[in-house]
């Protein structure tokens, strides 16, 4: 048997302008399945393609990935299970002579020429599925315990592919959180003050005395010292207001440090 497209296929695939290459493989489709004309389902576009392929924005490919798998399931409930008969690489292809497909695909194409989408509640679901995987692959961390739809459901009617950094941020501070001043932890600051907040780390961090020259002593001692977070001057100012507040502040490390015997010493370079 002699295998043809049918008529507006080959028309499509002229515009392509690879159209040998594409008509031969298709023939090869149409012959393995032992139809006489084999036909792809098409868009406002061209073919119905299946949203792996390249799209212009993360938008574009999910509408086509729903359209798609909506498609393969009219194709299911009217014509028996999907499989090879029906789905190619990226493409809806069927037997042109066919009424039962036929009648599938002139559906499909009439309701795709007067609305972009075919199942709302599916386009939905993979659109919300989408935003919350753009979210959470950010190179923002977000905080312990919450996830893409929290910040997502603090987002007012965003657009996939337009979510920024600047929005969960926002969405974050809305949700009551603080990020560290000096690193991306995020913290659940109690009250508002002035201030540059910092977690417990990077309070720690902050304590470590400068690293300065000192005087060689006479046993040989050495010229630099590096300093070390003063962890027991800290520890209770940690342990209270800090944890009480959801944070610690730079200004308050700072006091702490300068008050105590340890960072008198090592700021001035004599006993306090």
């Amino acid at each position: 048997m002699n295998a043809t497209l049918a008529p507006e296929l080959c028309a499509t695939v002229d515009q392509f302008g690879n159209s040998w290459d594409t008509a031969q493989n298709l023939i090869r489709e149409c012959e393995g399945h032992d139809w006489a004309r084999i036909a792809l389902v098409m868009d406002v576009s061209g073919f119905l393609e299946d949203g792996d392929h390249w799209y212009a924005t993360e938008a574009e490919q999910v509408r086509a990935a729903s359209n798609y798998a909506a498609a393969k399931r009219w194709f299911t409930e009217e014509c028996g299970p999907i499989g090879g008969a029906w789905d190619d690489t990226g493409w809806l292809m069927y037997d042109a002579d066919n009424p039962a497909a036929v009648a599938v695909a002139e559906r499909i194409t009439a309701c795709l020429h007067g609305y972009p989408i075919l199942d709302d509640d599916d386009h939905n679901e993979r659109e919300h599925a989408a935003m919350v995987e753009e979210i959470e692959g950010s190179p923002l961390t977000l905080p312990d315990g919450v996830d893409g739809e929290d910040v997502l459901r603090e987002l007012h009617c965003p657009s996939l592919g337009e979510i920024t950094m600047a929005m969960v941020e926002d969405a974050l501070s809305g949700m009551g959180y603080t990020q560290c001043s000096d690193c991306d932890e995020w913290l659940t600051v109690m009250d508002a003050r002035d201030g540059e907040p910092l977690c417990r780390d990077c309070a720690l961090e902050e304590s470590c005395p400068p690293v300065r020259w000192t005087t060689p002593t006479l046993y040989g001692g050495a010229g630099w010292t590096t300093g070390k977070p003063l962890t027991d001057v800290l520890t209770p100012y940690l342990d209270g207001y800090a944890a009480q507040q959801g944070a610690a502040y730079r200004e308050d490390v700072r006091a702490i440090v300068r008050g105590s015997k340890q960072g008198y010493r090592a700021i001035y370079g004599r006993a306090a």
